[in-house]
């Protein structure tokens, strides 16, 4: 199955759970999203979201895989902290040529993340991991924020 087609797939679920209760919360629907992006796509070694918790601070939220994350992450560190800093997504083909990398598996070849916006605010990111190098894309870049936009 193609890149896209199997977004397209996962969006469809993605959908019909997170229809099933309006009311849920921000955090429920970034922790059903996480799972189903994890066991969606088996290679991607963490999947998740880190929120904003005071002016220059990330926090892990709800994330799916083995990886032991950050904790917290300064603005000022790491991808994550880039994103945020430069209010844009970031791809990273190689962590290993990147100089703000923040490595928390060795396994790691490429990341990519993308800011949560609520009202023109980031409200946090999107982080996701792969073992594979130059894994992600401008289709990724596509559907991963579409996905987002279902929080």
């Amino acid at each position: 199955m193609i890149k896209k087609e199997k977004y397209i797939k996962v969006i469809e679920k993605l959908k019909l759970v997170l229809k099933t209760d309006p009311e849920l919360s921000i955090n429920a629907k970034m922790s059903m999203i996480s799972s189903i992006l994890h066991h969606s796509y088996r290679h991607w070694l963490f999947c998740g979201f880190y929120n904003i918790i005071n002016k220059n601070i990330l926090e892990i939220g709800p994330y799916q895989g083995e990886i032991l994350p950050c904790s917290h992450i300064e603005f000022s560190r790491g991808v994550c902290g880039e994103a945020v800093t430069k209010k844009k997504s970031i791809i990273v083909n190689d962590v290993s040529k990147y100089d703000n990398y923040i490595s928390c598996d060795s396994q790691t070849k490429s990341e990519i993340v993308i800011p949560i916006l609520k009202k023109d605010s980031i409200i946090g990111v999107l982080d996701i991991d792969s073992c594979i190098e130059s894994d992600f894309d401008k289709v990724d870049l596509k559907f991963l924020t579409e996905i987002i936009y279902l929080i």
